[in-house]
């Protein structure tokens, strides 16, 4: 789906002897009562399917969080997106490259995906969805991912384990296992899975699986908005946990004793690690071999399964309170003055402009300048019907492409051929006419 979080390398799934933590099975600190969301996700069939790293369709688990027809609205993933444009979190992405263009309004009029890093902070919902599943995982993390209709990429593989929430559209997709690694000689694997995500509807996706959209039919021009929630990525991993616990271990002087702590001080050179490969060691590196192995026997014996564990849920834990304050600063931040569907536009005073349906080019005209500008067809109903005269609101211009409405419109403004009516009255052409 996204560079990043999908990356064309697969990576390692999780060791199956991987120690019973925070990212195998829910916690004993599971709350009394899981919400909805939780009890429709954290089933016997869920962490079956983890352990065998299989694919699993979740039909309308996160249904209970939607407001109608969708779980958000595009006016929330702009204002969204907007935020975290202000901050660079928000990323076009296209053919699996970032697609730098002004601004993601332009980026997804050219077919872009979308993409907002650490979406939670930007959005309660889905800092709502990670904490319900905090309990289960230790740590949850979220993307924001629109994808424009028509998707043309390359297929990409997990990094992560993931629950992908569908928001709003539909997409529909083949998980597969990757090829990388594969010898060209190996049968081809086959899809594990091929569906379609309706809004509410989770999908869970095990790490190195390859996924694949399957292009809309023809004539659809819905958007996907999904979003994707990390259950445990190489933050979580069991080599890595053990690395920082194991540093964690090597810094506590209290731990060892001054000679094992003087060892793992030293710097490792030729002269304090002669070749072990030579016929006769000298009596230094004999010294030498013995310390390194007494030391090893003293920190090995330091290493406890519990230990391990409770320094995982507090590495979790400082994770959780940093993504809570940060949700909390943005929130509390001044909402970005964006457009919404509710907006109320006009051509500019003195601008007129010439459209025709289907068309590939909008002729804007001030006195006498003339602008021309290059469309996609999908725009031209929408810029003759406003360029016919009166005061229109957003949702009420023809186009089926939901958010491409609102990109044209931010992009015409932008342009100062189109403005926003101050008083939000609604002037439609025939009003004016009678």
């Amino acid at each position: 789906m996204l560079r990043g979080w999908f990356s064309k390398a697969s990576a390692q799934p999780e060791p199956a002897d991987a120690p019973a933590s925070s990212t195998q099975m829910p916690a004993q600190a599971a709350p009394e009562k899981a919400s909805a969301f939780a009890e429709a996700v954290l089933t016997e069939s869920f962490f079956e399917s983890r352990s065998q790293r299989q694919a699993q369709l979740l039909p309308a688990a996160a249904a209970t969080f939607a407001d109608g027809p969708e779980l958000l609205s595009f006016d929330e993933a702009v204002k969204a997106f907007a935020r975290g444009a202000d901050c660079g979190k928000t990323v076009p992405i296209k053919r699996g490259e970032i697609f730098p263009r002004e601004n993601f309004y332009m980026a997804y009029l050219d077919m872009a995906t979308v993409s907002l890093e650490d979406a939670e902070h930007f959005l309660p919902l889905l800092l709502k969805l990670c904490k319900e599943l905090e309990p289960a995982f230790g740590f949850v993390s979220a993307r924001l991912v629109l994808d424009p209709p028509e998707l043309n990429g390359p297929p990409l593989v997990s990094d992560a384990d993931l629950l992908a929430i569908q928001l709003s559209g539909e997409q529909s997709l083949t998980l597969i296992r990757s090829l990388q690694g594969l010898p060209v000689s190996a049968p081809r694997p086959k899809p594990m899975l091929e569906t379609t995500l309706k809004p509410g509807d989770c999908l869970y996706v095990p790490v190195g699986v390859e996924y694949r959209r399957i292009p809309a039919s023809s004539g659809t021009r819905s958007p996907s908005l999904y979003a994707l929630l990390a259950v445990q990525s190489s933050e979580q991993s069991l080599e890595l946990s053990l690395g920082k616990y194991l540093i964690s271990l090597l810094l506590d002087k209290s731990q060892h004793s001054a000679e094992t702590d003087h060892l793992f001080r030293s710097a490792v050179t030729k002269g304090t690690m002669p070749d072990r490969h030579a016929k006769e060691l000298s009596e230094k590196s004999k010294s030498m071999e013995e310390q390194v192995q007494k030391s090893m026997r003293e920190l090995v014996s330091k290493v406890k399964a519990a230990d391990l564990r409770k320094h995982f849920d507090e590495r979790m834990q400082k994770l959780s309170e940093a993504q809570q304050a940060a949700a909390k600063e943005i929130q509390s931040a001044p909402p970005p003055e964006v457009l919404s569907s509710k907006s109320v536009l006009r051509m500019a005073n003195g601008v007129t402009c010439k459209c025709r349906a289907g068309s590939s080019q909008a002729h804007f005209t001030r006195g006498p300048q003339t602008m021309t500008l290059n469309i996609s067809p999908t725009a031209s109903t929408l810029l003759e019907r406003i360029g016919a005269g009166g005061s229109h609101s957003i949702e009420s211009l023809p186009c089926e492409d939901a958010f491409e409405k609102l990109c044209v419109s931010q992009v015409m403004i932008d342009k100062s051929v189109l403005q926003v009516v101050s008083d939000n009255t609604f002037d439609p052409p025939d009003r004016k006419k009678k």
